[in-house]
């Protein structure tokens, strides 16, 4: 039986795992760590440099069949791990190929987590502090790039996973603001109910009475991004103090905050 599959795509440190696990309190949603879907996907388009997509008299017979295949592979792909009729697929390459996702499902919905970016550079300048241990590769290559909050910043804010989640959300907006749905992590923990409302009014389903106060953990991952990748979540939602001027300094966070007010906007 095919799935319905929504897609969630947004900026790490911003909740998405979080909201994954309250999505999974609804019985009808089956929501995914961060999930290989969309790399099949991806790795499928080595089929337009074979001999066989050459010989195709039209090639956009050929980018139909890739478009056919893909869909009827992701509508079926959780068959056998869920009896839960929606998925809640996670990846943030989603957001990054909107052109593909809408060619496929024109009226994909598209979760996007956002967070206010003072919030995610100090949570990911406290994690560094809390495991300075692993090497990034900004710090090997260049370790004077390295060597104080404002500069670490920068090289999280150039590099993956937050540099190229940056600049897919900002292509993303300008492009296809309209169709997608944006959780902000701040609206998410201060007004949590309200919040999921909007979330299952955008998504077209029934909404469901959540228990904020008993998120259980529904999705496991591994911590492949360790230390900046934790997945675990906390049982109650509540808001987070906000310590940035603590973490990066006011004069940092300002600047920061002038930078990117425009994802705050959102």
């Amino acid at each position: 039986m095919s799935k319905t599959i929504h897609f969630v795509s947004g900026l790490p440190r911003s909740g998405s795992t979080l909201l994954m696990n309250i999505l999974a309190q609804n019985p009808r949603v089956h929501s995914t760590a961060t999930s290989g879907l969309h790399e099949i996907g991806y790795i499928a388009r080595q089929f337009s440099t074979t001999e066989e997509f050459k010989t195709i008299p039209n090639p956009q017979d050929g980018e139909t069949l890739f478009y056919d295949y893909v869909k009827g592979g992701c509508e079926n792909a959780f068959n056998r791990l869920t009896d839960r009729p929606v998925v809640a697929d996670k990846c943030r390459s989603w957001v990054g190929h909107l052109d593909m996702l809408f060619g496929i499902w024109p009226n994909a919905k598209v979760l996007v987590p956002v967070r206010d970016m003072r919030g995610i550079l100090s949570s990911f300048e406290k994690k560094w502090r809390q495991h300075p241990f692993p090497f990034t590769g900004v710090e090997k290559q260049n370790p004077q790039n390295w060597t104080t909050v404002e500069k670490r910043a920068q090289g999280w804010l150039n590099i993956p996973p937050l540099g190229i989640a940056v600049e897919r959300l900002s292509d993303a907006v300008k492009r296809y603001q309209n169709k997608l749905h944006f959780v902000h992590f701040e609206d998410l923990t201060e007004n949590p109910k309200k919040t999921m409302n909007k979330v299952w009014e955008y998504l077209g389903e029934e909404s469901w009475e959540h228990d904020f106060d008993n998120v259980e953990q529904y999705t496991i991952e591994h911590e492949l991004g360790w230390p900046y990748g934790d997945h675990k979540i906390k049982n109650k939602v509540a808001p987070l103090k906000e310590d940035w001027k603590d973490v990066l300094g006011k004069d940092f966070s300002d600047k920061i905050h002038q930078s990117f007010k425009w994802i705050n906007s959102l």
